[in-house]
């Protein structure tokens, strides 16, 4: 297999607590806690879980919005943890982001042709002579027409704006873009499009994703292989295939038991009791035992790794002592 093109060792983001008139550092919130991660180059990653789990966050610590507080971030096996803006600058060609909610990711003052253009004038891919040229070509590959581009983002509807944001994503033509609940503001009907809009463009432009979102049946249709979080840290991981039609783990199974399935009533639904623990104060021993139905004593102290399942579903890796017995 080739070398990962995004390789994640044990990354942790933690925000600081600070307390007092001297603003002392009194305990940090760990959004993102010890995450191991790789992405192949065409690959799609669907990464799923509760709200407050840390998805966003590690999208944004991939991107070097947040900063790296211990591990390794490699991308192209390029250390990225705790790089300098300047340093970061070749990088941002190669890896982009499409964020949740398209307007407020768009400059309200800029054009369309502004908008999509900014970064290859910033990179000195075209000259301002040849914005035009490129921005229609843009457009075109994204389904818009060209009298969009004089046009500001409050003009358009909610699936015209994400894909102008799609648009500006793959104009430097990047090699991995992370897609942060890209179609979760858009109706039903709009999602299927951008879905298969990304679909296309994977395949036109030989991307890789990191496709975060809640709608599991979205993943089952766009990804290869999924990692679900839970509390910072991933507890099941493998082709996409084995996760949804096969969950090993507790809280992939209560996941999955919430889709809705339409005139049938096979699936039970598992709720699981209380709520998502604080991330400034994680349980100890495995961060799921205060809501697993399975859960005993060592579940309290013991602390669970992401380990290969031992019935030699060699992708298939799961976080949980008690794997091999439930």
């Amino acid at each position: 297999m080739t070398a990962p093109l995004l390789e994640l060792r044990d990354v942790r983001t933690w925000f600081p607590i600070r307390r007092g008139i001297l603003s002392r550092t009194i305990g940090h919130v760990r959004a993102v806690d010890g995450v191991n991660l790789s992405i192949h180059p065409g690959e799609t990653v669907g990464l799923v879980g509760e709200s407050g789990c840390g998805k966003t966050t590690l999208a944004r610590t991939i991107m070097g919005l947040d900063k790296v507080h211990s591990g390794h971030l490699l991308f192209r096996e390029t250390e990225c943890a705790g790089i300098s803006t300047a340093a970061m600058k070749p990088l941002r060609r190669k890896l982009q982001i499409i964020f949740q909610d398209p307007f407020s990711s768009l400059n309200p003052r800029m054009t369309v042709l502004d908008i999509i253009t900014e970064g290859l004038l910033q990179h000195k891919m075209i000259t301002p002579g040849e914005r035009q040229q490129a921005a229609e070509q843009l457009l075109r590959d994204v389904g818009l027409t060209q009298d969009a581009l004089h046009r500001y983002p409050h003009e358009f509807s909610g699936g015209q704006r994400q894909r102008i944001s799609i648009a500006r994503a793959v104009s430097l033509r990047p090699e991995l873009i992370l897609c942060d609940e890209a179609v979760s503001a858009l109706d039903v009907s709009i999602q299927a499009q951008i879905i298969n809009l990304l679909m296309d463009l994977r395949d036109a432009y030989h991307l890789a994703y990191l496709f975060i979102s809640h709608d599991l049946s979205v993943v089952r249709h766009i990804a290869d292989r999924v990692s679900v979080m839970y509390l910072g840290q991933i507890v099941e991981e493998g082709p996409v295939a084995a996760i949804l039609d096969n969950p090993k783990h507790p809280y992939t199974r209560a996941l999955i038991s919430a889709i809705p399935k339409v005139g049938s009533t096979e699936r039970k639904r598992i709720i699981l009791p209380g709520d998502v623990p604080s991330p400034s104060a994680p349980p100890e021993g495995c961060r799921f035992h205060p809501r697993c139905p399975y859960a005993q004593e060592r579940c309290r102290s013991s602390i669970p790794r992401l380990d290969t399942l031992s019935d030699g579903l060699t992708s298939h890796r799961i976080a949980c002592i008690r794997k091999d017995e439930i």
